[in-house]
């Protein structure tokens, strides 16, 4: 601990240096150059503490994103976002449609269930995101996207020990306008968006916003020859923003969307030796020479298989919420009031091969209400917010599993008598959340201000679910005959808390110093449990709550007349009871793998983020962002539900590259007819990352590089704008997410990122 907090020191130090010496220079510069200066970096405007601030101004490691870059960039659902922010991985287990396993800084949870939530929040509009089936979604007319790094217990709805992401729309306005955005690529891909605003009357603004993503899907089912894994999107958000007064502010969003496409396929890569019947060895299942327990080969194209489901995946989603600031005169009250619906079913071809070795149905419906109650106020040396929040969350699971269900197609008759399976899952649970938080922050000396903030979290949950198991018997499937059945309760209370430094070393440097606790509540296992009662009853038992205590030194630089931005944080943390999940192996001859939720007594996260903008000529402007993470388990041996102890001590987290590194530039040409082509490139670099917490060598993804390039042309006055585009330019290969299922199926399960596309896109302003 000693020396990495030297580690830190040091890193602060030096940026702290190199901000001083240029303090100078920046000072004599001449001009008067400003943020509305298009030769200078623009300031970037975030509400990462519930009210408008300059990024460079707040003690937070926080990334943004602008609407315009959003779209320029190629973003059409949240998880693409990932792709330009250092140390945020957002993974995808079934592919398209399925819930987004996210990692901030090393902190995450990889549980396919779609009962557990994980440790960063997703909100929009201010808005959480309480089911994890409702936290991919597309995303269009946005005003930004804010990543908040760290615990965030103190401001935001639900509590979280990792970060949050939050989706800001844009909000309707007075002024009439409309816009229109298309685009058309490879794989038959294209997209539709836009929106219309303005005034309804002197006191109603309103803002229709709509998108339609649509395509055929980059992997190929060789079975039927069509494409599969694309995307059949419609979404729409109407928000009306009214003013009763002069003191009050309505604002109401409806919203709904849906999907509904053939699901993505699993990349299949058989374990066993089609000799011995035995495992292959990591370097022979490399090599791509092994088969499944059918003695399967499937192609060794990454986007290519045979599948033998084609049924579709549909997600639907809707909601509403009315938010209401109303101004006192020195003190601003806000209401948010949320309902979310969302029901996804996903028939999953898990073993992405012509026969019947594995297959899934996962079901989902979750309905929540939210309110939030807020009072703010205080002025330039002082600021308080202080509030109370509720949410009440029902969600149901409704999954069937079939395995081994052809045996006797391979093996000849009989030969799934006992083994062939259909199991049956289904739950409730229900969540009730309550909170009472607080942060203040106000200057304590010349340049020198002191943030504080603390929280009061209660949290209820309760869990019934019943499993049912049928057999082959005579070459039929009876009755399914229940195996379990639970009805829990878990209750957590939780105080959480953040104090922070802020120091204006100049007008355009600072520096800041923040130590925050964050808690996440216990859960349950929502997976498949075992076959067996006892080892079922193993699995029900509750997590317990995970904690972290995070400690973050960092700076803040505008220098060389605001056309060049510097900024860095380094961070430890130290976390007790960490939750973590594992697909365990199954230990006996007709056993089938199971789910296991358990929690790590330690592990500690260590790194070092640093920020550098320039623009160095007219037109353009280049970012670099550096991300470096050393995020390990501490004394930890897992214990399966058969399995003996397995010492995971010091293995790396899951999702968790060492280093992440994404450099973005963008180059506006005048013309002499005052239109403009803009050339921008970006490029991310991930190192070797695992997809699980036993650091399994067979579900690894090696260091990769994502290059995309855009150019576009626009009119004199941007009334129109016309360009092409590629993502993934240099073809890389590579995958999003893995599971082993070598026992007792004989293969690994992989999904695939996207390959080469181009396209061509076209928007219209009126």
């Amino acid at each position: 601990m000693m020396r990495y907090n030297d580690v830190l020191m040091r890193t602060v130090a030096l940026g702290v240096l190199l901000a001083a010496n240029s303090a100078e220079a920046q000072n004599a510069a001449s001009g008067d150059a400003r943020s509305g200066s298009e030769d200078v970096l623009q300031d970037i405007v975030v509400t990462a503490q519930h009210r408008s601030e300059n990024i460079q101004n707040i003690p937070i490691a926080v990334n943004a994103l602008d609407g315009q870059t959003l779209k320029n960039r190629g973003v059409t659902s949240s998880e693409d976002i990932a792709e330009f922010v250092p140390n945020l991985q957002i993974s995808l287990p079934y592919g398209v449609g399925s819930q987004p396993i996210i990692t901030i800084r090393g902190v995450g949870l990889n549980d396919v269930s779609t009962n557990n939530a994980g440790p960063n929040g997703v909100y929009i509009d201010d808005v959480y995101m309480s089911s994890p089936a409702s936290q991919s979604f597309q995303t269009f007319d946005l005003e930004r996207v804010e990543v908040l790094k760290g615990p965030q217990g103190t401001l935001y709805g639900r509590n979280t020990t990792g970060g949050a992401i939050s989706y800001i729309s844009a909000r309707p306005t007075d002024e009439p306008s409309a816009s229109v955005h298309a685009s058309y690529g490879s794989y038959n891909t294209y997209q539709v968006d836009g929106f219309v605003n303005g005034p309804l009357d002197d006191r109603v603004n309103a803002r229709i916003a709509f998108n339609h993503n649509g395509s055929d899907g980059f992997m190929k089912n060789l079975q039927t020859g069509q494409r599969q894994g694309g995307t059949d999107d419609y979404a729409v958000r109407t928000l009306f923003e009214i003013k009763p007064s002069d003191d009050l502010t309505l604002l109401l969003n409806l919203h709904w969307g849906r999907q509904q496409t053939l699901p993505t396929p699993y990349h299949e890569v058989g374990t066993l030796d089609p000799s011995t019947g035995g495992f292959c060895s990591t370097a022979q299942v490399q090599a791509s020479s092994c088969v499944d327990a059918y003695g399967y080969h499937g192609p060794s194209n990454l986007y290519k298989g045979n599948y033998n489901r084609t049924e579709e995946t549909t997600v639907a989603a809707n909601g509403a919420s009315l938010r209401a600031d109303y101004s006192l005169e020195d003190v601003t009250l806000t209401s948010i009031t949320a309902y979310e619906s969302s029901r996804r079913t996903d028939p999953e071809d898990s073993d992405s091969e012509p026969l019947r070795l594995l297959e899934i149905d996962w079901g989902v419906t979750s309905k929540s209400y939210s309110q939030e109650f807020r009072a703010a106020g205080g002025d330039a040396a002082l600021h308080w917010v202080g509030g109370l929040y509720y949410m009440n969350e029902i969600l149901w699971q409704n999954q069937t599993s079939r395995a081994f269900q052809d045996l006797d197609l391979v093996f000849g008759p009989g030969a799934g008598e006992g083994v062939a399976l259909v199991g049956g899952d289904t739950s409730r649970q229900r969540t009730s959340a309550y909170a009472a938080f607080g942060q203040t922050d106000f200057d304590v000396a010349d340049g020198l201000r002191l943030t504080l903030g603390g929280r009061f979290t209660h949290e209820e949950k309760t869990f019934a679910t019943i499993g049912a198991l049928s057999l082959e018997t005579n070459g039929a499937f009876p009755a399914a005959t229940p195996i379990y059945a639970a009805n829990e309760k878990l209750e957590n209370n939780a105080a959480s808390w953040r104090a922070a430094l802020d120091y204006e070393v100049e007008p355009d440097i600072h520096v800041y110093t923040s130590v925050a606790t964050g808690f996440k509540s216990g859960g349950y296992n929502g997976g498949f449990l075992a076959s067996n009662p006892v080892d079922a009853a193993t699995q029900l038992r509750p997590i317990q709550p995970e904690k972290v205590t995070a400690y973050e030194v960092g700076f803040k630089t505008d220098l060389l007349d605001r056309r060049l931005r510097f900024n860095g944080a380094a961070f430890y943390y130290d976390y007790t009871n960490m939750q973590v999940y594992n697909l365990t192996p199954a230990s006996n001859p007709g056993d089938l793998p199971v789910s296991v939720l358990v929690n790590a007594p330690t592990a500690t996260i260590k790194g070092v983020e640093l920020e550098l903008s320039a623009k160095p000529l007219s037109g353009l402007t280049t970012s670099l962002n550096l991300g470096y993470l050393d995020a390990r388990m501490g004394n930890f041996n897992l214990g399966g539900v058969t399995t003996s102890l397995e010492n995971l001590t010091g293995n790396r987290l899951p999702s968790s590259p060492r280093v992440t590194a994404i450099a973005m530039a963008d180059y506006a040409i005048p013309l002499a007819n005052q239109a403009t082509v803009t050339i921008g490139t970006s490029a991310s670099y991930r190192t070797r990352q695992f997809f699980d917490i036993r650091n399994n060598p067979l579900l690894v993804q090696g260091a990769y590089w994502l290059l995309d390039a855009q150019v576009r042309y626009s009119s004199p006055g941007g009334r129109w704008s016309l360009g092409v585009f590629t993502k993934n330019l240099t073809g890389t290969k590579y995958i999003t997410y893995g599971a082993d299922l070598s026992n007792p199926f004989g293969f690994i399960q992989q999904v695939a990122g996207a390959p080469r596309t181009v396209g061509i896109q076209a928007t219209l302003h009126f």
